[in-house]
């Protein structure tokens, strides 16, 4: 008898075991007895005159065609179908499909050796004991194990980059591309026979039977929204289980119909059977005999895809508030409600500071105003006598000695002898109250338990006091200068009740205060505070300083803060005085917030190489604290403010400190590196809060402003292969909205973070599309997931909130979009849609009255009509049902010339959106309008 490949044969005859063929042959494989045996016949070798041929059991022998003889149907009655090396997969693919089609399921024997066998279920029980294996949870073992499925189970992608090689090098990767060829072949076939195409498959599913044991070791996984929606449509795009029986126990599969009155079918899951299953004919269980590993895929339908075809309709503040960028602090958010500042460069108010600052590079330093003192005799370049070498500053504050204290029913006796940091504090901290919703009537009426910080370093009043400069005896004189006073003063006077205190960590201070001021906001359990007032502010009154700071060789020879630039020799003394208002609520432009303090941290440098060196791991752990209050990664940090005083000690060791927490995420745009030092000198205890004041701005503008003097970048700093940039010149941030944050630190080692995040609120330049239909689009993506009612295990009972999974095509649906961004998708019922009885055409032509339509009697459901265009050359129209201004149909654009347009309505339209006809003067157009339900089409042609 003629044999040719592929052929299944019965070995029989044989008078001694037989040794497999040399390119298969394994360590320690013996001489098999084959007698009886079934196999494929491969390929015919012509040097041996015998044929290839795999067993059943996967060997590769070579045997004389009088030992074999041809298998009948009969032989392999238990299965539908045998897969080999050689069989042909484009006719078993149509077979198999054939068969799904008539039965529903087709058992299928696979041609596997037990050597592979063996070591699949080697490799299954090492990453059961490394710990891969999970349950699922009790809701979807139903979906994937079947009818009172109960396993261990892992979901196992081949081709991903952190599978381990074990697993790749293992047969396992073969099985999983067995799977990936069954799904190519029934995709060929199923939709002719199967009614449905195969779009795509799931990763490969490695299950083993849980023993009595081992039920407390496994316990059910749990599950949010996000798991449910995600299973729901996964078991609803299922269309085909694959199941393929590695053993080495067997099993019983029984088949449980979907349909009322079919009988069950019982069947062996032998090792190396394979089972497909049609899922709306079958159900199965599936019971293990012993311990077995079973492979398992599901072949699946197209996702379910929607466009949008009607006009956005609402609130739509609720989109455009959705920009482009890293998303908001997650939780309960910190928001910045109103902004405040006296700076240098003669700023009086956020947006001149922002001016000054970011569109102008101005630099705010003077010569010592002679209306402060006479700075001539403290005036020593040379450090001859010990005077000040330097006789420049920022002095931010004109008419310092200038006070309302009639507003704040303070008396003028008192108000001669108060310390002008204390006058400040009260005008500048009003004017955020102010701005942050609080005046001074009604808190009189009724007080507020709102917190007042201050962040303060140094007292020149009660040094001149102490030098004889000024009188402050009398009743007065104890409050006048005490910096404690600073910030009690404005509670008292604003009838605050919430915490009030002033804090003086040298240059740190005002931003500690603003991490101060945070908790005090979170913590809640007692007289939680509404808000809080943040103010930090330094002012230069006398020449004390300068000259015990030139004694220290802390101040810049030339008078500026050459931050990041060669130059750099030391700080320049700048005086301000600034407040923020912060309110424990989400963030909300529409009622006042500018943006978030997204996280704060404080720490100290402890022991370190001196009382006042930098500590750079201490500054590092700073930061990395506050990355860790966000939930950010570094990546997702658009802007550094340096504290950046332009020390040639300083400024390398916070580059340093923040190069090593930025460096390591890897980063697609430059790190932004800005310092308002160069601006507006170093404020000293007010400087953390100017810093973070302009981290506000520059996120709320997404913009980072330039820094000034930077010529030639200072040596020390290490910045190699680090992606940075220090601004030379304002730029814009990537995205629309953006993170900033603000390092200071205290010269006695206490070092402050914080981090402000905001969006573009500021000007109209911006990255997110202003497309009402995108922007809808974007936020239903980012959409949370939709809430899932799960009714017991079986998914055609559960419940949903979004899209419908057994929608199919051409439904429509209603989506609501609320302020939290959570979608309500609801189902529009085709036949309550009133699509006109008869129609109308307007437009410009008519000077939109509508005009009746002809009935054609030849074509059911079309409509015709005429229009003549006027002296311009151009024509609007639009179509009307029923003589209805809410039932206008439409094109998808405004002044829309193209005839295949898809066509919208009926609905409410503004006459922007209408086909227009150009041509000549007098030229007469035929109009034709079809509609049958969905299917709607608008033509014209000139008569």
């Amino acid at each position: 008898m003629a044999y040719f490949p592929g052929s299944l044969v019965t070995i029989s005859g044989l008078p001694a075991p037989a040794q497999p063929v040399a390119s298969a042959q394994r360590e320690g494989v013996q001489a098999l007895e084959l007698n009886g045996d079934r196999a494929q016949l491969l390929h015919f070798d012509k040097d041996l005159n015998k044929w290839i041929a795999a067993t059943f059991s996967g060997r590769t022998i070579a045997i004389n065609d009088q030992h074999v003889t041809p298998m009948t149907a009969q032989d392999v009655s238990q299965y539908d179908f045998v897969l080999g090396p050689k069989s042909d997969y484009e006719l078993s693919g149509a077979e198999i499909t054939s068969s799904l089609a008539l039965k529903g399921y087709a058992l299928i024997k696979l041609i596997v050796a037990e050597e592979d066998a063996a070591q699949m279920l080697d490799v299954a029980k090492r990453l059961d004991e490394e710990q891969q294996f999970s349950r699922l949870a009790v809701e979807f073992e139903r979906g994937y194990l079947g009818d009172d499925g109960n396993a261990k189970t892992l979901h196992i992608g081949l081709d991903a980059p952190d599978t381990y090689d074990y697993i790749k090098q293992s047969p396992l990767k073969t099985m999983d591309n067995n799977f990936g060829q069954m799904c190519s072949m029934l995709s060929k076939h199923s939709e002719e026979h199967l009614g449905f195409e195969v779009y795509s498959r799931t990763e490969m599913l490695l299950r083993m039977p849980l023993a009595d044991h081992e039920e407390d070791k496994y316990t059910p996984a749990d599950i949010d929204d996000g798991d449910a929606e995600g299973f729901l449509h996964l078991m609803y795009r299922r269309r085909l289980t694959v199941l393929q029986f590695v053993g080495p126990a067997a099993g019983v599969l029984k088949l449980l119909p979907m349909k009322e009155g079919d009988e069950e079918i019982e069947l062996v899951a032998e090792p190396h059977t394979m089972l497909v299953l049609l899922n709306s004919r079958w159900e199965y269980s599936y019971t293990p005999s012993g311990e077995s590993l079973a492979l398992q895929s599901f072949m699946l339908s197209e996702p379910a895809i929607y466009c949008l075809e009607d006009e956005i309709q609402g609130n739509m503040e609720t989109l455009t508030g959705q920009s482009t960028g890293p998303p908001p602090p997650p939780g309960e958010q910190v928001t910045i409600e109103s902004m405040y500042c006296r700076y240098g460069m003669q700023a009086d108010g956020r947006s001149q500071f922002w001016q000054a600052a970011a569109k102008a590079s101005i630099d705010g330093l003077t010569e010592i105003p002679v209306s402060r003192w006479d700075h001539g005799p403290y005036f020593d370049p040379e450090s001859s006598f010990g005077g000040s070498y330097t006789r420049h500053g920022c002095f931010g504050i004109e008419g310092v000695d200038l006070f309302d204290c009639k507003f704040f029913e303070i008396s003028p006796m008192e108000a001669k002898g108060m310390d002008p940091c204390q006058r400040q504090v009260m005008e500048v901290s009003y004017m955020a109250l102010l701005e942050g919703g609080y005046d001074k009537r009604s808190l009189q009426r009724e007080a507020q338990h709102i917190g007042h910080f201050v962040g303060i370093d140094k007292d020149d009043w009660m040094c001149m006091s102490a030098a004889g400069m000024l009188d402050l005896s009398g009743a007065h004189g104890a409050a006048a200068a005490a910096n404690a006073i600073t910030s009690n003063r404005f509670s008292y006077s604003m009838n605050l009740k919430g915490a009030s205190m002033t804090i003086d960590t040298a240059c740190s201070s005002s931003l500690v205060c603003t991490h101060v001021s945070k908790l005090h906001l979170r913590f809640k359990d007692y007289e939680p505070m509404p808000a809080s007032i943040v103010n930090g502010l330094n002012l230069m009154l006398y020449p004390g300083p300068f000259v015990g700071c030139c004694a220290a060789g802390m101040l810049s020879h030339d008078g500026r803060c050459f931050t990041f630039n060669s130059t750099a020799d030391g700080y320049a003394r700048g005086e301000l005085c600034g407040a923020l208002c912060f309110k424990l609520k989400q963030f909300d432009p529409a009622s006042g917030s500018i943006c978030c303090l997204a996280g704060s941290q404080s720490n100290q440098d402890g022991r370190s190489a001196s009382l006042t060196a930098p500590n750079g791991p201490a500054q590092e752990k700073c930061i990395k604290a506050v990355l860790r209050e966000c939930k950010l990664t570094p990546t997702e940090v658009d802007c550094i403010e340096c504290h950046g005083t332009g020390t040639a000690l300083g400024d390398p060791i916070e580059v340093g400190s923040f190069k090593k927490v930025m460096s390591a995420t890897p980063r697609k745009e430059p790190l932004v590196i800005t310092s308002s030092k160069s601006n507006i000198a170093h404020a000293e205890g007010g400087a953390g809060l100017a810093g973070f004041f302009k981290c506000c701005l520059q996120v709320s503008n997404c913009e980072g402003a330039a820094n000034v003097h930077l010529k030639v970048r200072n040596p020390h700093l290490d910045m190699e292969g680090f992606p940075c940039q220090i601004l030379s010149e304002s730029v814009a941030m990537r995205e629309d909205a953006a993170y900033a944050g603000v390092s200071s630190f205290g010269f006695g080692g206490t070092n402050a973070h914080a981090e402000a995040w905001g969006k573009n609120i500021m000007n109209s330049r911006g990255c997110m599309v202003t497309d009402p239909i995108k922007l809808f689009e974007r936020k239903l993506a980012k959409a949370p997931p939709a809430e899932i009612t799960m009714n017991g295990d079986d998914v055609r009972d559960w419940e949903t909130t979004g899209l419908d999974p057994a929608g199919q095509i051409g439904d429509r649906y209603m989506i609501e979009l609320d302020e939290d961004g959570v979608a309500t998708w609801e189902k529009v019922d085709e036949e309550l849609v009133d699509w006109g009885d008869d129609f109308f055409i307007q437009g410009t032509f008519n000077k939109w009255e509508p005009d009746a339509m002809e009935r054609s009697e030849s074509i059911l459901g079309l409509w015709v009509g005429e229009l003549v265009l006027g002296s311009s050359g151009v024509e609007h129209f639009q179509i009307m049902a029923d003589n209805d201004d809410e039932k206008i149909y439409c094109p998808d654009r405004p002044n829309c010339a193209s005839k295949v347009a898809q066509v919208q309505g009926p609905k409410a339209a503004s006459k922007e959106k209408s086909w227009v006809i150009r041509g000549a003067p007098g030229d007469k157009f035929k109009i034709e309008f079809f509609q049958q339900e969905k299917r709607r089409s608008v033509l014209w042609m000139k008569v």
